[in-house]
């Protein structure tokens, strides 16, 4: 499930504010003032953004009912960068960040417009219509709330419940300091939602900070949390933490100069792609700590190769080579957790090996040829032994693999579908 914006209409007349507030002030009563201050503030704050990146960290819970307790599911870190005003996300310490469906990269209740899409919908366009509700104590701050409703023909909220998705309308309230105008707070209540999405309420909260970038202070989102309810009373909810927030830059240098006379000539590191064979089982030992208390999906992980990968007799990837990727799943359900390692490449000196055109999976399964593991932790019943492609199955309260933990990676080369006989 996912709540997402989208920027259609967010043209702002940033000059009209400017205008309202230069005029008499005597003629405008105290809220109308406060709001405009309010806005005008907020929309320089949004114009002036530089094209910047933060880590976000979501933990998300779930209970069957509104009486039940909220239990963890898991927890999963990405980067999310805001570039010319549009929303885009990434794995932390990837080499890109440019996907806009985030959806692409984490199943699940998950929501997207956190980070600054909301705030552009509410303050750079004349969508909301706002009401005072007066002043209030905000956790031992003192702030102004205004409540704000915004039509269906004139929001850009979007509920998504794969593969159904739809527009709705949404009400909500604003908090702000009515002193320097900075928002607090800010709260979305989703309103007519089609009966098909199965959903019967969808609320989230933003919260917002001051953050220093490249040596100046912008007003950011600090944290959020996203609950959506189904017709049934399950709820899901995302908490939302935003940190390591840094200015989204690329540069290069280019010299002319003549290189010293005793510089020796810098000949380019040759990488041979390796041959891997079309299926393979090498165990593995993790290199990188797992622990459910700290670890998130996302998170990157390595493991080093116990035995060489070999074709046709010969070796293609050693022994100590070292295989890089990500946390694909580590969720909590009830007594169990699922655990997905999702490893993408080999690597080793003078050599490369490409595994995402490969069906990677890690499991507790002994290979073929006698191949044993070690180092299972202790207190902890494996129920999935089979190599399969669902994640290993984990019956423990917290889960915690050190590193030298042995496991097994399985990989099976894709077949191309132009080798197939398909007509289209």
């Amino acid at each position: 499930m996912v709540a997402e914006y989208n920027q259609t209409q967010m043209r702002y007349a940033l000059v009209a504010l400017c205008g309202l507030l230069c005029h008499a002030q005597q003629e405008l009563a105290p809220e109308v003032l406060l709001l405009a201050h309010i806005k005008a503030k907020m929309a320089a704050t949004l114009e002036r953004l530089p094209n910047y990146t933060c880590t976000q960290t979501i933990e998300r819970s779930t209970r069957r009912a509104p009486t039940r307790r909220f239990e963890m599911l898991d927890t999963v870190r990405l980067e999310v960068a805001l570039v010319e005003g549009k929303e885009m996300f990434g794995w932390p310490g990837a080499k890109r960040i440019d996907e806009v469906d985030i959806t692409k990269l984490v199943s699940g209740t998950i929501g997207n417009g956190d980070f600054a899409l909301m705030a552009r919908n509410l303050f750079l366009t004349n969508s909301a219509r706002f009401k005072y509700a007066g002043e209030t104590d905000l956790e031992g701050r003192r702030a102004a709330r205004f409540d704000y409703v915004v039509p269906l023909i004139a929001s850009g909220y979007g509920l998504r419940v794969p593969p159904l998705e739809a527009r709705v309308g949404h009400h909500g309230s604003i908090w702000a300091d009515p002193v320097n105008f900075d928002l607090l707070r800010m709260q979305v209540f989703a309103d007519d939602i089609p009966l098909f999405l199965r959903l019967s309420s969808a609320t989230e909260t933003m919260e917002y900070a001051r953050v220093d970038i490249a040596g100046s202070s912008f007003l950011l989102p600090a944290g959020a949390t996203l609950t959506m309810t189904q017709l049934n009373g399950s709820e899901s909810r995302n908490v939302a933490r935003f940190h390591a927030c840094r200015q989204f830059t690329g540069e290069s240098v280019l010299s002319f100069a003549d290189p010293p006379p005793d510089a020796a000539p810098l000949k380019p590191k040759t990488v041979t792609e390796a041959q891997l064979p079309d299926d393979f089982v090498v165990e593995i030992a993790l290199q990188t700590p797992i622990d459910s208390d700290s670890t998130a999906v996302g998170d990157a992980v390595q493991a080093v190769l116990r035995n060489p990968i070999k074709l046709d007799h010969k070796v293609t990837a050693p022994k100590g080579a070292i295989a890089f990727g990500r946390i694909a799943q580590l969720e909590r359900k009830g007594e169990y957790y699922l655990l997905a390692i999702a490893l993408d490449s080999i690597e080793f000196e003078d050599g490369h090996a490409d595994l995402r055109k490969r069906k990677n999976w890690v499991s507790w399964m002994a290979a073929p040829r006698d191949l044993r593991l070690s180092g299972r932790p202790a207190g902890i019943d494996v129920l999935a032994a089979e190599p399969a492609l669902a994640p290993i199955t984990l019956r423990t309260t917290h889960l915690k693999f050190g590193r030298s933990t042995s496991l097994v990676l399985h990989s099976r080369l894709l077949k191309s579908e132009s080798n197939d006989s398909i007509r289209h």
